[in-house]
């Protein structure tokens, strides 16, 4: 049987992030297909209330991408934050490393729930699709605001329940390939904001309004099989999945719904 709920056993998400690949191909088939050409990262770059001397802090940074948006605006870069990117990966850590040497970034090795830095330390935190990685997600919220200035603010993105993975789910109940309905999943739109209302005075819920547009089916299955939480799909399967999806084309194209946000916390 498939646990495609896994989303929270760091082992498997420490080896599916032990290198840059895995993101990669995910991110390119957002960037391929989504019908939202602003891009998911874009969108939420521009929500930062970035200003000068700020201290940011990201989590789970991965490759760290969201932040060529930072090199691109001249006038960012003369605020001269102090800006730290951090994974819990060795392999992702080393890759900012190397992709930020010289460009006046800090880089470290971090696990959301043991956070190296003393309290009131930054002004914006940011953890953008991971949380739902976390499975001590309260003991990770408390951590996050222990760190935070009291005048700070917590921007977190994730993805809701009514999206991608439904969509998943629903072809492999049509199918009749098993897998493992019970949801562990930590953080999502639909849970996000009574969880970071236990630790916020305030928080806003944000939508990013998308779907995906797929004419080609090989690239839709090539992201199934790179989930972590699809280790263990059996490669005979390919050929059923590819004509049901293939089979549920539209003028050529697969419409896959997205459902993703973005929370914003404080306190008053």
């Amino acid at each position: 049987m498939i646990d495609i709920n896994n989303m929270s056993s760091k082992t498997a998400v420490q080896e599916q992030y032990k290198n840059t690949d895995n993101l990669k191909l995910r991110k390119s088939l957002h960037e391929k297909y989504s019908v939202n050409k602003t891009g998911f990262q874009k969108w939420m770059f521009e929500q930062y209330p970035f200003r000068e001397k700020m201290k940011v802090l990201e989590l789970g940074s991965g490759r760290g991408e969201l932040w060529n948006y930072y090199f691109e605006n001249s006038i960012l870069r003369s605020y001269e934050m102090n800006i730290t990117l951090s994974d819990f990966s060795d392999g992702m850590v080393e890759y900012l490393r190397k992709h930020y040497l010289g460009m006046g970034i800090s880089v470290r090795k971090i696990d959301i729930l043991d956070i190296p830095f003393e309290k009131d330390t930054f002004d914006l935190i940011i953890a953008n699709s991971m949380l739902y990685h976390v499975k001590d997600i309260d003991s990770a919220i408390s951590e996050v605001k222990r760190v935070l200035k009291k005048s700070g603010l917590f921007y977190c993105a994730t993805f809701g329940m009514n999206g991608m993975t439904q969509y998943l789910y629903h072809a492999l109940d049509e199918l009749g390939i098993p897998y493992n309905h019970e949801s562990n999943i930590s953080f999502t739109l639909q849970n996000g904001m009574q969880l970071l209302k236990k630790q916020f005075d305030k928080v806003e819920r944000f939508d990013y309004e998308d779907a995906l547009a797929i004419d080609n089916i090989e690239d839709y299955l090539e992201y199934i099989y790179s989930m972590a939480s699809l280790q263990g799909l059996d490669p005979q399967k390919y050929d059923i999945l590819f004509h049901y999806f293939d089979s549920r084309k539209v003028n050529g194209y697969l419409h896959v719904p997205k459902e993703y946000g973005m929370f914003v916390s404080g306190n008053a």
